[in-house]
């Protein structure tokens, strides 16, 4: 309710120990189990304001749930194929390996197997490497799977236990071999196999190798401390540390050299990373898994249950362009029709707040005369406009704007304060209100006529858009706090929220479908989104941070705003 509130209010202002998932394979597998769990839970789940720049990434985000899971899907590998291996826990508590491929999971289950299989790499050939407990020796295995068939592989058989992590091309292994509380990375290249260790003899596990014999992972010291390297062709190892970080793993390489992983701040937070070729980036999200030849990678990030969950991010480009307004310190955009009129507010270099229409780059200010200041969320093909305007004491009123006439939307019998979010060509608008408790609830409002929306379990409702087809998007805030989104068609709500987000906010919605979203990470860090159709879209504005996408037309232009690094006051953009 918290990040509710502060999204309302910037609107009416003015508007490890780090391990790979894949390490500690010489625990018994009650013992493994009982860490998974733990691995959920290793940082605080807490929302703080965050500095960190935007990535100017574009994403296409697939989560990663395999059914009947019980403590969180673990993803560790992918291919360009993008077809993802992993592992989860199952309803009788063993460890099982999964293969996604094509949208579908199948279960990767090693033969005579004791309740533990694990797939932690694929190639481009799509063999699958992993490992696998037996009760008989007390002892992991690694195996090989292809086409159907599963092969065992051991580097000391009946001597150490063997996981294989990665494979490349070539059909090259990399993974750890040993026994009690040491462990060395090895290399299996053709038929040589290579032992060594990240530094001295500190537990060392190999996680990636790419087609040219590069490799990546992680040691401990004796301190039990986390440090990333990286391994070339030659043998020389280097650590790989993510800049301030104080503890960091590398668990993916690619063709191009591109390293993927997981690091701890100072703060003792988890972050998913990419290194290319010494330049760091943080992800928008907890953990960093395997990378592929494309640059797609997948990892972990808790959802609204607490529960980890996985994803697989493609890279995906988008072209976004500051929007100018003369005299303008600080602006928002909230809403665009068909034709690319835009709406929004703006404040002045002397402070002085106004609503706004954007047509043709001429700039129309839109203030309702009943208001001390003046806020525009959408408009429709016909130039109508809604939004707020707020009185001496800050309280919010709905208002509709038509050929430059102002009338009041009041919300439904009983409301003390309103908002009008959207309009359709129909004339139909979208909003929110507050009851005389204090509660919220959206609203449709046709004709005369209002329709409250709650969404079921909702402490708090809130709608944005509405479409031609009368969908509306809602915001609302669960029992737990955190803000969630959901579409509602008539009568029937769906959730919509965006995977890897810590809070979803949904917005507008267009004649598709299509729907644009303002969500936050766990460390508060605002992003944009787009879900188009099945598939979510996530992206930052260039050299910016704190990016928000507010509304979607019919030619599927965004509008909304971020804060330029190094900058305070939030700009306008539009794009694709």
């Amino acid at each position: 309710m918290n990040y509710v509130r502060h999204l309302i209010s910037a609107r009416r202002r003015t508007q490890m120990n780090i391990e790979h998932m894949s390490a500690g394979y010489k625990r018994s597998p009650q013992g493994l189990r009982l860490k998974l769990a733990a691995l959920l839970f290793l940082a605080p789940f807490l929302l703080m304001l965050s500095t960190q720049s935007a990535l100017g990434q574009g994403l296409k985000m697939t989560e990663l749930d395999v059914p009947g899971n019980t403590t969180g899907t673990f993803p560790l590998g992918v291919n360009t194929s993008q077809s993802v291996v992993g592992y989860y826990a199952n309803s009788s508590g063993a460890i099982v390996g999964f293969l996604y491929a094509g949208g579908k999971y199948s279960d990767i289950i090693f033969p005579g197997s004791n309740n533990f299989t694990r797939a932690n790499g694929i190639n481009d050939s799509n063999t699958v490497v992993g490992d696998f407990y037996l009760s008989s020796d007390n002892g992991y295995h690694g195996y090989t799977y292809v086409g159907g068939v599963y092969t065992q592989y051991d580097v000391d058989l009946g001597k150490v236990s063997t996981s294989i992590f990665g494979v490349n091309k070539a059909g090259d292994f990399a993974g750890a071999v040993g026994s009690g509380s040491s462990s060395e990375g090895f290399v299996t290249i053709g038929a040589t196999v290579t032992k060594f260790y990240g530094s001295g003899t500190d537990n060392t596990y190999a996680y990636a190798i790419n087609s040219s014999d590069e490799v990546v992972g992680q040691y401990f010291d004796s301190s039990n401390i986390s440090h990333g390297f990286y391994r070339n062709a030659g043998g020389t190892i280097t650590e790989i540390a993510y800049p301030g970080a104080i503890q960091t793993s590398c668990t993916g390489i690619n063709d191009s050299g591109e390293i993927t992983g997981t690091y701890r701040d100072s703060s003792k937070h988890y972050h998913g990373f990419t290194d290319i070729k010494g330049a760091f980036a943080t992800t928008d999200f907890r953990t960093g898994g395997g990378v592929n030849s494309k640059g797609a990678y997948d990892g972990g990030y808790i959802g609204f249950d607490g529960a980890l969950h996985g994803y697989l991010a493609s890279p995906q480009a988008f072209k976004l362009a500051r929007v100018k307004i003369p005299n303008e310190q600080q602006g928002f955009l909230n809403g665009v029709n068909k034709a690319g009129v835009s709406v929004g507010n703006y404040v002045t270099s002397t402070g002085t707040a106004h609503g706004m229409m954007i047509s043709g780059g001429k700039v129309k200010n839109i203030d309702d005369p009943n208001g001390v200041t003046t806020t525009c969320f959408g408009i429709n093909s016909k130039n109508q406009i809604v939004g707020a305007y707020f009185d001496s004491a800050g309280n919010p009123h709905g208002f509709e704007y038509t050929a430059g006439k102002f009338k009041d939307i009041a919300g439904p019998a009983g409301a003390v304060s309103s908002e009008a979010t959207g309009i359709n060509d129909a004339g139909q608008i979208a909003g929110e209100f507050a009851d005389s408790a204090g509660k919220n609830h959206g609203f449709v409002l046709k004709g005369s006529r209002y329709t409250q929306l709650d969404v079921p379990g909702a402490t708090a409702t809130f709608a944005w858009g509405i479409n031609t087809a009368g969908a509306v998007t809602l915001q609302w805030s669960d029992a737990n706090g955190f803000l969630e989104s959901s579409l509602y068609k008539g009568k029937k709500y769906s959730s919509i929220n965006v995977p890897g987000a810590a809070f979803t906010g949904a917005h507008s919605i267009n004649t598709a479908g299509d729907i644009v979203f303002t969500w936050t990470d766990v460390f508060g860090t605002a992003h944009g989104a787009l879900k188009k159709g099945n598939a979510y879209f996530v992206f930052d504005y260039p050299k910016g941070s704190n990016t928000g996408a507010e509304g979607i037309n019919d030619n599927n232009l965004i509008v909304g705003h971020y804060t330029p690094g190094g900058k305070s006051f939030a700009q306008p953009y539009q794009g694709k």
